[in-house]
């Protein structure tokens, strides 16, 4: 894992960091959850990959934090992880099903144009999951089941194209089940200052911005006004945006503290803590512990 902003940089380091067998291919991967039970783990640290992920799940249960949002996912849930999506879960049955990991130089390796951060559910501010009923989830099964045995065979480019399929349909299906709760000018508002916090926090660990963003900073981004900003918020989350930003905060912290091999004071100075007992005390006032007692209890 990169030792300075805990992203694993592709699909041979993710798979090794979270104790799987190694791909037979740098830029793309499809295999069972049932073919490694005994490598897969219980729990992880929260971390980001440079990859992205399609899963199904067919049976099993496991708790899923993407982000800000969480998820349970079971028998049915389709999920999608991008480049820049914190992620952490945590395994509560043992589960089977398909797990489809793949980088934009896979598409560049077959001479084919596409940008796979373009389909909605690798946004930033969308839902990752889809719950399959019966017929739909016979179908995507079915897709996934045509796609790992291209793999098997070592049909490449027969991937690729099954693999577009698998997120065309899924693109459908997201914005037949999303678009009518999500058009909502108050939710359009919910979902830009999602997006924008995630890039935002992205840009932090990336040392590509030098200060995290007050609530007027995000409000001038979204030209709005903080109140209405914070109002909404409260309104449609149960949170102001200073919780929020400070909810996220403390689990970019956690990450760094537990994922990056860095020291507090390192692990503040990248969160942009000028001063390493501030940066302790606001991490103690939420987690009620210090940085150290946290490393030390994980």
């Amino acid at each position: 894992m990169n030792e300075e902003i805990a992203i694993f940089k592709d699909i041979p380091a993710l798979l090794k960091g979270l104790k799987l067998p190694l791909p037979r291919n740098n830029h793309f991967q499809i295999h069972r959850f049932e073919d490694a039970p005994d490598s897969q783990l219980d729990e992880t640290a929260i971390f980001r990959s440079n990859t992205y992920v399609v899963a199904l799940m067919t049976e099993g249960e496991a708790h899923y934090k993407i982000g800000l949002r969480e998820y349970e996912m079971t028998k049915g849930s389709l999920y999608f992880l991008g480049p820049k999506h914190l992620r952490y879960y945590s395994r509560k049955e043992k589960w089977k099903g398909f797990v489809c990991i793949f980088t934009d130089e896979f598409t560049t390796k077959n001479r084919l144009s596409n940008n796979f951060s373009n389909y909605t559910f690798y946004h930033l501010d969308a839902s990752q999951k889809l719950q399959l009923q019966d017929k739909n989830f016979n179908y995507f099964q079915g897709l996934l089941e045509t796609l790992f045995n291209c793999f098997e065979n070592n049909k490449m480019d027969l991937c690729w194209h099954h693999l577009q399929i698998l997120l065309l349909e899924a693109e459908t299906l997201h914005s037949i089940e999303h678009e009518s709760q999500e058009s909502k000018p108050e939710a359009v508002t919910v979902i830009k200052f999602n997006e924008l916090l995630e890039k935002h926090f992205y840009d932090i660990v990336t040392n590509k911005a030098e200060r995290i963003f007050s609530v007027n900073d995000f409000a001038d981004k979204l030209f709005i006004h903080p109140n209405y900003l914070s109002n909404t918020l409260k309104k449609l989350t149960g949170e102001t945006a200073g919780q929020i930003i400070k909810k996220r905060t403390i689990l970019e912290a956690k990450s760094l503290l537990l994922t990056s091999g860095m020291s507090i004071s390192q692990a503040a100075y990248a969160l942009k803590f000028n001063d390493t007992s501030y940066f302790t005390k606001f991490f103690k006032s939420a987690v009620g512990l210090t940085p150290k007692q946290y490393q030390t209890q994980k």
